[in-house]
């Protein structure tokens, strides 16, 4: 299941609201940590649709090259043939 980036910000914006309501020091930081583990998770997101995204490219077409011709002087298609 995927997690919106609206959804978590959305999120982010009730947790900063609570947070401005907060009347003790411990209430507040409990919620700033709450805002860090959702902004780490929308970060986190970002970088694996990159991942995916770059991933995921069109293949790149190989050129067709002629086999190598060796006209040393060999009789043969062994390394012992010289």
């Amino acid at each position: 299941m995927a997690i919106t980036t609206k959804t978590l910000l959305a999120k982010i914006e009730q947790e900063l609201a609570k947070a401005k309501q907060g009347e003790s020091t411990k209430k507040i930081r409990e919620h700033v940590y709450a805002i860090k583990a959702l902004c780490e998770i929308l970060l986190e997101s970002g970088e694996e649709e990159k991942a995916i995204s770059s991933s995921v490219s069109m293949p790149q077409t190989v050129l067709k090259t002629e086999p190598l011709k060796m006209e040393d002087g060999a009789n043969g298609d062994s390394i012992f043939d010289f």
